[in-house]
């Protein structure tokens, strides 16, 4: 598509902006969720201010919502464009814009910053080539230009400046690149398509947010799925490391393709390192490298075999790989890593699902604890609020009724809370629950909730089997953080909680047994 002059000047101003370097990541781990149902998908503002509600009280610090390309772009069931000027905001169907503007407005007024992941599905004016069947139409080689233009019109929207909407300032870019469902084909001829793809995609995005005025502000990539296939065919997911390897133009040995190698990958033949940075700074310069740890069949600290898959347990390999990438490439960094979706389906209400509700809780417990002790993971995403209906044109019996609904929710549908809700509020998590006598007992805990200004004192209490709970330490939290951590000589076996009081009510962890 064309690239019209006024683009192309400010692309020009983005490129040299871009060499200033990558924006610094906060240290501190933002608490974010996720649930567009309720967030968007809503006639009723009542029942976005009622969620909004139910957020702020869990303690969210921001959320994430999904700004899909085919939601706003005009005629976005037409293979022929439109006729208007992309990268105008006011171009645009007002009306398809309202559940976004909604949101940023709105969110702020209750305490919590919004991020916004661009993404497909597109316009089917903006695909190339002809799709095999109509699940993949919408994402079926999508046009990059086309997708970059749309991408300053929605910077552009969420600037914050004078006529524009509530500003917006983190982002992040396409949703599950190594998934079929978000982009397609993945494959080929037997060569990785997405990769190539996304490149293009993130690499333009990422020009049409600075060149919109959002260079200092929060740029994610990457937002890849945990797993998928080695090998496959138009409509098989990939696994995350071939699919970054493919994507930053290197081997299995994280050296740089060069000659016919590069060339299959749609990947520079014969760049320098440093030409390669410099045509693709996203890559390198961008905030943080998104990613989904998700693994819906274990624990937390459950490691899969395959050592492409990452599930949080083995969120090392992607962190070895971008840091052994970066060193290939001549640049000193470690890029943060923001989990912006993770979660656990439940069964119920999910009869195909392994994690009970009471599972869920400890599981995501033991999860924020991981990520906590990681240095690199700048942001933990619940994915959602609520359970997602089951797909109800399919009979109960078959698997296809769940299909690829979600029931990773605190709430049932019914707004039912699992024990996930009050455990996500008030965390508890303790590595070693086991008692010795003479020994200190190491307690970690999130108080979710918490002023984020001061310190908290949080009570940890003990009980015997038989008897009542008591306060055996009292732990602080850490300021603009809200956790807290404690050794504790424990009187014997029993159990544990943690007991925040807030006034006049309090706020307990759930329980945890110490053998």
């Amino acid at each position: 598509m064309r690239r019209n002059g006024y683009l192309a000047a400010a692309l020009v101003a983005a490129a040299v902006l871009c060499s200033a370097g990558p924006a610094v990541a906060s240290p501190l781990q933002i608490s974010s969720l996720q649930d567009d149902h309720y967030l968007l998908n809503q006639t009723k503002e009542s029942v976005v201010v009622k969620t909004l509600e139910k957020m702020r009280a869990l303690g969210v610090q921001q959320i994430r919502v999904n700004l899909e390309w085919n939601t706003v772009a005009p005629d976005p069931n037409s293979y022929t464009e439109p006729k208007f000027n992309a990268l105008n905001p006011f171009m645009y169907p007002t009306l398809r814009w309202a559940p976004y503007d909604r949101i940023a407005f709105l969110a702020p007024h209750y305490g919590m910053s919004v991020q916004f992941d661009i993404t497909g599905p597109g316009p089917l004016w903006a695909m190339g080539h002809k799709p095999p069947n109509k699940r993949a139409a919408t994402h079926w080689y999508p046009n990059a230009t086309d997708f970059l233009e749309f991408v300053y019109a929605v910077g552009e929207r969420y600037s914050g400046l004078s006529g524009a909407q509530t500003r917006v300032d983190s982002w992040s870019i396409w949703n599950e690149p190594n998934q079929p469902g978000w982009l397609a084909p993945q494959w080929s001829g037997g060569v990785a398509q997405s990769p190539q793809l996304y490149r293009s995609l993130a690499e333009d995005a990422y020009f049409g947010l600075i060149a919109s005025g959002h260079i200092d502000d929060t740029i994610l990539f990457g937002e890849t799925a945990p797993e998928g296939r080695d090998s496959g065919g138009v409509y098989s997911a990939m696994t995350p490391i071939p699919f970054l390897r493919d994507l930053y133009c290197v081997n299995s040995s994280d050296q740089q393709l060069t000659g016919t190698a590069a060339s299959a990958l749609g990947c520079p033949d014969d760049y320098t390192p440093t030409q390669f940075v410099d045509t693709y700074p996203v890559l390198f310069d961008a905030t943080g490298f998104a990613h989904h740890p998700y693994d819906f069949q274990h624990a937390p600290n459950w490691s899969l075999s395959d050592p492409n898959d990452v599930p949080l347990a083995n969120i090392g390999r992607l962190t070895s790989f971008l840091d052994d990438t970066f060193d290939t490439y001549g640049i000193d960094r470690q890029i943060p890593i923001y989990f912006t979706e993770y979660g656990y389906s439940t069964n119920p209400p999910n009869p195909h699902q392994v994690v009970s509700p009471a599972e869920q809780a400890v599981y995501l417990n033991e999860s924020d604890y991981l990520a906590w002790l990681n240095p690199r993971i700048a942001e933990v995403s619940q994915y959602e609020l609520y359970d997602a209906p089951p797909n109800y044109s399919y009979p109960k019996t078959s698997v296809l009724y769940w299909g690829d609904s979600f029931q990773t929710g605190l709430l049932f549908r019914s707004g039912k809370a699992k024990p996930a809700y009050d455990a996500y509020q008030m965390e508890i998590w303790i590595p070693h629950a086991k008692y010795s006598s003479g020994t200190k007992t190491f307690i970690w805990g999130l108080a979710r909730p918490a002023d984020r200004l001061a310190s908290q004192p949080v009570a940890i209490q003990w009980r015997s089997k038989h008897g009542s709970w008591r306060t055996v330490s009292v732990a602080d939290t850490a300021p603009y953080t809200g956790y807290l951590t404690d050794s504790v000589g424990l009187p014997g076996r029993g159990y544990v909680r943690l007991l925040w009081s807030t006034g006049s009510a309090g706020l307990t962890s759930r329980t945890v047994t110490i053998n």
